[in-house]
């Protein structure tokens, strides 16, 4: 399988969501992602891994 382009975002009540558009309403207060993976749970899996080193470096 080829690795495609996933907007993935998370939602402030914790939960993943991905697809659409960056500029969508819905995503407003979310944190966004841009990822490459070949399929919706393994770009949801990256978010969260690049999520969770860009919080370390931060603490």
């Amino acid at each position: 399988m080829t690795d495609r382009s996933w907007l993935v975002v998370r939602f402030p009540n914790g939960s993943w969501s991905y697809g659409g558009k960056e500029s969508d309403p819905d995503y407003e207060e979310c944190e966004k992602y841009r990822v490459e993976a070949s399929d919706p749970k393994a770009a949801i899996k990256k978010a969260q891994a690049k999520r969770s080193r860009q919080n370390r470096r931060k603490a």
